[in-house]
């Protein structure tokens, strides 16, 4: 047999084991979109991930949204693209995540609706509790509770969430059996504690009579207002709540501690979530809604509840313990499996070795004579390469001259800096802020004199700049920034925020000691941190370098102009990249304004101001564009002018609706209320509410000077609930009554 064969026969074998040993199953991949991520996500998410554990072949991503509709729409985005099997979603409102969700069935991928439901009916099944049956029986345990009368408040979960509109909906249709309960609803809260203390210091501060009980849409709702009232002195109101959560502080241990009358287990139900989502994949038959039942808990039972928690619990971290020594040990089993394939695999490749070594020999004699050739050739090459390296060494002692004589004309200069900076260091009348710029100079005036001592000294060139490098980092290391403000210290400054985003502290420490005087500053070490803070101040201005880490100047600048809640934000660009194609890259990515270092401090902040300026002209513009109903929308590409018209189109479609509120706005245009405030505040220079009775305002001049309908008429078409307040608005806006202005119409 020839070597060709018995070559071509090892390599089929040893393939073949290899396969073997690498191939797997077909795996499942499931993604899982929570609307947010707190206790009782976590339980259920923990509940999914042991219940795979009965299923070699699944593999769960998990993803929280943190209560954001944009974030959560990213998300499952992201899990269409990596093509799952199947999508689990729970979603944060009805209205803004439908689409999404529509487009993913759309695409042929099954999806399960956990907890809450959207306004489409494209999805495969839903599971969770009946939210109207919670709220239903919660309101009639209150109801008999309270003996049928009484003051009592409801904290409703996230507006726009199912369930909260289903348990508020069931609520107070059971409360319609006791009319004899005076019902105060607020829609602050969002399922988090906070929330809840949010929403009861507005009850507070429009009701001061005694309230009896409260009902939150969750246990942490409903403790968030317990603590509010109790800094205010309300110690005898009952407390009602819904999840059960068995953890400390959680809704059982306050039932056991009597902080809470009673509350509803909400199940998670995890494994039940997971068996659905397997049943699907695997084409078995499945219920489309699947409802999940339970029941209250009070000091009757919750002791029991807590038990039966506590016992699922420790199941549960038994079952995964369980599991980790299972993948241990077959873990163990591949391993040895691999060893044994890989030793009959290797006594294979030394039967080829043999061959080929036989062969080897045979064909060594006939090598000699090229070999010989070839040494002739490298020694021919070995001479020239000589020649080259003598070159190359010529070159380099003329580079060593030239560096030696650049650096003795810098030291001139460099002695006549450090002399007077060194001077004024040791002035004792320096204030706090003076004496820590001169600091700085002296830290750069010495990384600069090494600098200088590197390039005098070329034969230390490959370790100097890392000696320098190290320094510098631990400058960096030892200086601790500033804290910045207080959020009560944020709320009564009225200054303008200027984000400032560099990766050198000293850079940092110097544009803000420039321009904390007249603005309010925040600060950034690199472009991701400056996306966040951009989101989450929406500040008039942002100055960022260019090459940073992790996200430099450029990209950040791109996604603050992509982004609708940033979009709006002049970008100024500070940097020590001077050439003509770089300003023009910069401008390409939305930079408003291009500054070279070094800078001067005047031309820095008399360019901020410019900016600044003419945004504050906009503001004028377009506020006034928005609440006047008869102007053409602005025809722009310009983000800021597209969600100018967006704005206006909302206000104007809802305009005659009482109830229209900043939150519906925010839902419309996916966006958060803060979010929603910060922008339209930045744009118009008015709030959302401010701009929604402006917007009304200017809608009735409109029609008392073009309509015959009454003054009462026109107030209640335009959105007012009272006319009387209507005509006290009216003139404060235009120093006349709404009659004194049709009369004046009417004598022209």
């Amino acid at each position: 047999m020839s070597l060709k064969y018995i070559t071509s026969f090892m390599t089929i074998v040893v393939i073949g084991l290899l396969h073997a040993c690498t191939e797997k199953p077909k795996e499942w991949k499931i993604g899982v979109s929570q609307c947010s991520e707190d206790i009782w996500r976590y339980k259920q998410n923990r509940e999914m991930v042991t219940a795979a554990y009965t299923y070699n072949n699944v593999q769960i991503e998990l993803a929280s949204a943190d209560d954001s509709d944009s974030l959560q729409i990213s998300q499952i985005q992201a899990f269409i693209d990596q093509h799952v099997d199947l999508l689990v979603v729970s979603p944060n409102t009805k209205a803004t995540l439908s689409s999404i969700i529509e487009k993913a069935y759309d695409k042929g991928i099954p999806v399960i609706l956990f907890d809450r439901k959207t306004n489409s009916d494209k999805y495969t099944a839903f599971m969770g509790a009946d939210n109207y049956e919670v709220g239903q029986t919660m309101g009639k345990l209150i109801g008999q509770q309270m003996a049928g009368t009484g003051v009592l408040v409801e904290i409703t979960g996230l507006k726009g969430s199912s369930p909260a509109m289903e348990r508020h909906r069931g609520f107070s249709d059971a409360l319609k059996d006791f009319p004899g309960i005076k019902v105060i609803s607020s829609e602050l809260g969002d399922w988090t504690e906070a929330s809840g203390e949010q929403a009861m210091r507005e009850v507070l501060q429009h009701y001061d009579g005694p309230i009896d009980c409260l009902f939150g849409h969750n246990d942490r709702l409903a403790m968030g207002a317990r603590k509010v009232a109790l800094q205010q002195g309300r110690k005898d109101i009952i407390y009602y709540g819904v999840d059960a959560l068995p953890h400390p502080g959680g809704g059982l241990e306050c039932v056991q501690k009597g902080i809470m009358r009673a509350t509803y287990v909400y199940p998670t139900q995890g494994l039940e979530l997971m068996r659905l989502a397997m049943n699907i994949l695997e084409g078995k038959p499945y219920e489309r809604q699947n409802l999940l039942h339970s029941a209250v808990v009070d000091k009757t039972n919750a002791d029991m509840v807590m038990m039966q928690s506590k016992e699922q619990l420790r199941s549960a971290d038994y079952l995964e313990l369980l599991h980790g020594k299972i993948d241990q040990y077959f873990t163990q089993v591949n391993h040895q499996r691999r060893i044994i394939l890989f030793i009959v695999a290797f006594v294979v490749i030394i039967l080829v070795l043999v061959v080929v070594v036989y062969r080897s020999y045979l064909i060594k004699a006939r090598l000699n004579d090229e070999l010989n050739l070839l040494n002739a050739r490298l020694g021919r090459r070995n001479e020239e390469l000589q020649q080259l390296y003598k070159q190359l060494e010529d070159m380099a002692d003329s580079r060593m001259v030239f560096f030696t004589q650049i650096g003795h004309q810098l030291r001139t200069p460099l002695t006549l800096i450090a002399g007077p900076v060194e001077t004024i260091a040791k002035d004792a009348t320096l204030s706090s802020s003076q004496r820590k710029l001169v600091e700085m100079m002296e830290r750069n005036m010495s990384t600069l004199t090494q600098l200088v001592d590197a390039l005098v000294d070329v034969r230390q060139m490959d370790s100097e700049p890392r000696l320098l490098a190290d320094s510098a980092e631990n400058t960096e290391e030892e200086r601790i920034e500033e804290p910045e403000m207080s959020e009560s210290e944020e709320e009564n400054d009225k200054r303008m925020v200027i984000l400032v985003v560099d990766d050198n502290t000293d850079m940092r420490y110097l544009l803000r000691s420039i321009l904390q005087p007249t603005y309010r500053v925040y600060l950034a070490a690199n472009g991701q941190e400056g996306l966040q803070q951009a989101q989450a101040h929406v500040p008039d201005l942002v100055v960022s370098d260019v090459m940073m880490p992790v996200m430099d100047g450029l990209e950040l600048c791109r996604k603050l102009k992509e982004s609708d809640v940033t979009c709006h934000i002049p970008v100024m660009m500070l940097t020590a990249r001077v050439l003509q194609k770089q300003r023009v890259e910069g401008y390409a990515h939305g930079a408003d304004a291009y500054i070279t270092k070094p800078f001067s401090a005047e031309v820095l902040t008399a360019r901020i101001e410019n900016l600044l300026a003419s945004r504050k002209q906009l503001k004028k513009v377009f506020a006034e564009g928005i609440a006047k109903s008869s102007q053409k929308q602005i025809e722009s590409n310009s983000p800021d002018n597209a969600f100018v018209n967006r704005l206006r189109a909302t206000i104007l479609q809802s305009m005659g609706d009482a109830d229209f509120s900043v939150e519906r706005i925010g839902e419309e245009l996916g966006m958060s209320r803060v979010q929603l405030y910060r922008k339209v505040k930045a744009l118009t220079g008015l709030s959302p509410v401010e701009l929604i009775r402006k917007s009304r305002l200017e809608q009735a001049k409109t029609l008392l000077l073009t309509t015959n309908a009454s003054v009462s008429e026109i107030a209640y078409e335009v959105g007012f609930t009272a006319p009387s307040y209507f005509a006290k608005c009216f003139k404060d806006e235009y120093g006349k009554s709404p009659g004194d202005i049709r009369s004046e119409n009417a004598s022209e």
